[in-house]
Parts: C-alpha cells; sequence; structure tokens
C-alpha cells in the first residue's frame, strides 16, 4: 500500500499568557522519535523546528494596523481592536519563507494562477497533514473493550437476534413519539438546552475523523480488519484536502502579495433575492448573498469539497462553508500584520489548533461533561505517534448519540422560520443548487453568538426517540426506522459488548431493567423483555447510550458510559497527535477574537469567518 504523505506540523510558538507547561507538556513538546515516524521526517522536525516565546519586539499599533488594512483592501470579519489583540501574540519569524530551500520557494511562486503545477514541483511539508507525513496508510478501525468482555457480554449473531433489533429499530422509530416537535424551549418535554448547531457540528466532527466503507450488516466482522478511510486525527482534512499542492483545485492561489497567503475556494449562490443573517434583527436587514455556499462543479453542481458527505444537508454544507471563510479571516489577519513567514501554513495551524480547543472546550463539556472530560484528559495516556484504532463502541454505538438530537422542523432565517427537516434536504439538492441565497443559513440561531434571533433552535434531547422528519426525507422513506435498525445491526455484526458489559469494564455499576424501560412505549418494553429478557440483560451498547443520556441526565449529555467512550476516544486521538494543541511546547490558549477571554467556542468560530454578519 502507498504510504500517505501527511503534513509535518511545527511546534506552535508560546502565546501570551499562555498557561506554564504541565508535566506532560514538557514530556511531549516535541514529536517523539519513535520507530512509527520516518528517520527523514525527524531529521525534517529537528532542522526545521523554531524558537518558541513571543518574540515579536515592537507590538503592532492600531494606526499600523488600520493602514494595513486598507493598503491590502482586506474587510476584516471583527473590529480592528480584536484584531490588534490577535495580531500582537502571533510570532512573526514562524515558519520563515527566506529558511526554506530554494526549490521550494521558486515552487511556491510557480504555483500561482496560470501555472498552479507542474512536474516536479517542490512545497513545504507543512502544507500537508502531518499524520500522512508520519505513518503508513494503515488507519483502521477496532476495540476499545477487550475480547473477554465482548465474548461475555455481545449478543449472539444469528437471525433471530436480527429480527429482535429489527423490531426495536422500527420502536424507536415509530412516528409521534417526540411530544413537543416544535418547541424550542428546553423546559419543554424532548427539548434540550444545547443549541441545535452542535448536532451539525458533531457530523462535520465526525466526518474528520471517521470513514467506514466496507463494513457490512449481514455477516460478522473482526472491527480490525475495516479500514478508516479517514486519518484518524482532528486534522481538518475534510476542509483543506491533501493540500494545496496535491489539491489544487480546494485553493485560491494569489495573483499578488504573498505568495503564501494561499486561500480556500468558496462557491457563489443562486441569487433569487435576501436571505442568512440580518444586520437589524428584521427581516429587513437581510441582503442577497453572492458568495455563501461552497465550491460547485459545473454542470453536476457536485461540492468541490474535502469530504462530499458534509453536503448531505443545508446545515452542514453551510456549516462547511463557514470553515472556508475561517481559514480565509485567519490568512487576511496574517496579510494585515505583515506576517513573514509561510502564511497558509501558520493560518492552517491556527485554524486547526482553534478548532480543536472548541471540539474540547466547547463540544464535548457539553455533550459528556466537565468532569467526564477533565477525567479523561487526566487518565488517558497516549505518547506521541503510539498506535491507535477508532474503536467501534465510539463510531458504531457512542458516538450515533446525535442521531436522536435532530429536530424535525428548524428557524433558518427570516424567510423560513420553521423549515421542515425534508427541506433542509431537499433545498440542497438539484434543482435547487448552488443554495438558493434566501437559503442561506443564519448561524446566530444555532450557535449562542449574541446576535439577536427570534428563535434559538435546540436540539432535540439525547434519548431512544427519533424527529418524526426523518420518516419523510426526499428518497429515503421510512428512514428513522431504517436508521435505528441499521446501527443496531451494525453493532451487532461488529460484535460490540453490551451496554451493561461496557460499564462493568468502567466500574460503572449498570443500569437497571427498570431504569432501562423508564419511560419507554409498552410495546418497545415488550420487545426488550421478549426472547427471555435477552435485550435488558445485554442492551445494545448505541440503544443503553441513549437511555443512559435520557434516564440519568436527563438528555441534555451523555450519562457516564456514553460520555467516557466519546470523551476518551477524543483525548486519545489529541495526545497521540505531535501537531494537536495539546503538544504545543509551553501550552496553548487562543488567540482569535472570543467572547471570552483565552477561550474560544463554535460561536466564536462563526462570529470570526464572518457568518454571523451579512
Amino acid at each position: 500500500m502507498v504510504t500517505k504523505t501527511k503534513a509535518a506540523a511545527k511546534q506552535t510558538p508560546k502565546r501570551l499568557g499562555a498557561t506554564k507547561p504541565t508535566k506532560r507538556n514538557a514530556e511531549t513538546a516535541s514529536p517523539a522519535a519513535t520507530s512509527e515516524i520516518a528517520e527523514p521526517v525527524r531529521e525534517f522536525l529537528k532542522k526545521t523546528s523554531i524558537p518558541t516565546g513571543f518574540v515579536n519586539p515592537k507590538p503592532i499599533v492600531l494606526s499600523e494596523l488600520r493602514k494595513r488594512v486598507t493598503e491590502t483592501n482586506l474587510r476584516p470579519t471583527v473590529s480592528l481592536e480584536q484584531l490588534l489583540a490577535s495580531a500582537n501574540r502571533i510570532n512573526p519569524a514562524d515558519l520563515p519563507v527566506e529558511k526554506l530551500p530554494e526549490d521550494v520557494k521558486e515552487s511556491i511562486l510557480a504555483l500561482k494562477p496560470g501555472i498552479r503545477r507542474f512536474h516536479g514541483v517542490k512545497i513545504p511539508l507543512y502544507w500537508f497533514p502531518f499524520p500522512w507525513l508520519s505513518s503508513a496508510c494503515a488507519d483502521r478501525f477496532g476495540y476499545m473493550s477487550s475480547a473477554a468482555t465482548r465474548a461475555a457480554t455481545k449478543l449472539p449473531f444469528n437471525v433471530a437476534t436480527q429480527k429482535l433489533l429489527g423490531q426495536l429499530g422500527n420502536m424507536m422509530g415509530d412516528p409521534g413519539r417526540d411530544p413537543n416537535p416544535a418547541s424550542h424551549n428546553p423546559a419543554d418535554a424532548g427539548v434540550s438546552s444545547i443549541p441545535a448547531g452542535f448536532t451539525y457540528f458533531g457530523q462535520f466532527v465526525d466526518h474528520d475523523i471517521t470513514f467506514d466503507v466496507s463494513s457490512t450488516l449481514d455477516a460478522a466482522t473482526d472491527a480490525n480488519t475495516i479500514s478508516n478511510m479517514r486519518s484518524p486525527a482532528l486534522d481538518l482534512d475534510s476542509i483543506y484536502g491533501r493540500g494545496p499542492g496535491l489539491d489544487p483545485f480546494l485553493y485560491v492561489f494569489p495573483t499578488s502579495g504573498p505568495a503564501t497567503a494561499i486561500k480556500l475556494h468558496r462557491g457563489s449562490n443562486t441569487p433569487i433575492g435576501p436571505g442568512g443573517p440580518s444586520n437589524n434583527g428584521d427581516k429587513s436587514g437581510m441582503v442577497q448573498q453572492t458568495n455563501w455556499d461552497v465550491p460547485r462543479m459545473q454542470g453536476t453542481n457536485t461540492a468541490a469539497i474535502g469530504d462530499p458527505r458534509n453536503d448531505e444537508n443545508l446545515i452542514i454544507v453551510q456549516f462547511q462553508h463557514a470553515m472556508l471563510r475561517f481559514h480565509n479571516a485567519v490568512v487576511d489577519l496574517l496579510v494585515a500584520v505583515a506576517f513573514a513567514g509561510d502564511i497558509f501554513a501558520e493560518a492552517k495551524r491556527i485554524v486547526t489548533h482553534h478548532y480543536q480547543w472548541a471540539v474540547v472546550h466547547d463540544f464535548l463539556k457539553r455533550i459528556c461533561g466537565v468532569a467526564t472530560v477533565n477525567n479523561a484528559m487526566a487518565s488517558v495516556s497516549a505518547p506521541i505517534g503510539s498506535s491507535f484504532r477508532m474503536p467501534v463502541e465510539f463510531a458504531v454505538a457512542a458516538y450515533r448519540f446525535g442521531h436522536s438530537m435532530i429536530r424535525d422542523a428548524y428557524w433558518v432565517n427570516f424567510n423560513f422560520p420553521e423549515a421542515t427537516l425534508e427541506k433542509v434536504f431537499e433545498f440542497n439538492r438539484d434543482p435547487r443548487l448552488p443554495v438558493f441565497s434566501t437559503w442561506v443559513v443564519d448561524f446566530n440561531a444555532f450557535f449562542d453568538t449574541g446576535v439577536p434571533v427570534p428563535v434559538h433552535n435546540k436540539a432535540r434531547k439525547i434519548d431512544s426517540f427519533m424527529a418524526n422528519g426523518l420518516e419523510s426525507l426526499p428518497g429515503f422513506s421510512g428512514m428513522m426506522a431504517i436508521l435505528a435498525t441499521r446501527n443496531l445491526r451494525r453493532a451487532l455484526a461488529l460484535g460490540l459488548p453490551s451496554g451493561q458489559g461496557m460499564a462493568n469494564s468502567f466500574g460503572i455499576a449498570p443500569m437497571t431493567a427498570a431504569q432501562l424501560t423508564s419511560g419507554v412505549p409498552v410495546a418497545e418494553t415488550a420487545v426488550l423483555n421478549s426472547s427471555g429478557g435477552l435485550l435488558l440483560n445485554k442492551t445494545p451498547l448505541w440503544y443503553y447510550v441513549l437511555r443512559e443520556a435520557s434516564v440519568l441526565a436527563g438528555g441534555n449529555q451523555l450519562g457516564p458510559v456514553g460520555g467516557r467512550i466519546v470523551a476518551e476516544t477524543f483525548v486519545r486521538i489529541l495526545k497521540r497527535d505531535a501537531s494537536s494543541y495539546l503538544n504545543v511546547a509551553g501550552g496553548f490558549t487562543p488567540i482569535l477574537p472570543s467572547s471570552m477571554p483565552g477561550d474560544f467556542t463554535v460561536a466564536d468560530l462563526v462570529a470570526f469567518a464572518g457568518v454571523t454578519q451579512p
């Protein structure tokens, strides 16, 4: 198999206000010289290591920044004062272009429009995702639980069990179980306190780390034999692809100015009227957007993005677009401060580290609970470059909690205050592409940005019910029942342990039969009790995680088993990645503008990306 070549990431300089290095950070600040990292790569990492610490001897002043912004025709997404605070935390000596080999410097210049590529092109290794460079193409799924736990607690793989799981899936998918499908009030039954944007942010994150194209429902399969077609790293390869050298169609190469100020392509909209965010809290404040979509292929309207799954519905493709703008806004920041190094490489690192921080400190702490995430940070040991297989207990069970958070309808913008789930999928399909300008999403209604909107969409509670709207998706008749059944059947085929088995392996008291059936319809309880109570004694892990969240956490976050599986998987992914924010020398503190200094949320991300204002 061909060896991947993902990017050598370098240590990020210590930021102003950065935390003191912990013992762990001190031990793992530099990529370890393990057998999994090739000798040439280790030498490259040593030679290109950069000084740590804030090295700008003369901070930029507001008048200088204002002049730079005017000269470069930039349109900042935040105030100049906020931009200035971030600018003075950037190390201007980072990734210096002048230290690159001569052939690489010439190649960067040649990658401008009109040439873009040529035989023998040499480009910086920083432009590639790091895991590709440091390990062979051997990313696979695997197990978190022991073989003994699985053998003792998994359901028997046979026709009778398949039929039983089909019945349970059908029950989970029965229409009419959501008591308040139109409500956005967390005080109402079925409505969580989680902003609905996290349903789709979670989907975006999933697409960044997992992609199974080969497993089957019909045969017992060892997860260790299944390839994971995504790198098990939060490296945004769904945005950056393989980098500007290998996937140039994703990028806009500068025609003037710094040659490394490489941005990501954005697409145009079908112009039929105003949409998106408002500038006055009213429908009259919307404008007709012309560039609020992802780039698409002419003729087919296929999304030209790093992962086509991020084009499956309107909300996730609009978030993909926000991520493209996020990178471009960081490039503009670096241009504005006359950054002397490799602008693309530094922008990618800033974007990736802030995204990773938001995953942990905003998303995971909401979904798993602060204590669970903190415990995972303290207990998980994963040396840089250590072996890792994406656990199916995570990918096939615990992380599929998001399916239950999908709503029947969303406030998309002032044009569409009750867009049904059917419309959310329908208006991201031909012939309604590129995305109609009237359907541009107002993310102020999906995340807590502080910008007033009439409705703040809230996700459904994490429970064993599914939105009625999943039943009528275009081309997916009966999808609600099918989705639940497929989740249950896939876990059966892969031999996942039961929920009780995982609980016991963690030293957690398993839920009782009374808890598992609490609030469950009579017909579903009957299925659980059938076959001698098989599903109550060996409860499918996905179903167990959903019931645990509902009964023990009120549906507003995962319970102890589900939360631990999810939190520990993400922490392991980050700790073993030499280029992650957890392995920054001296610790990492976000530098981009945020509502809370020293923090960075998904709401801050979409605000800096410029998608919360018209």
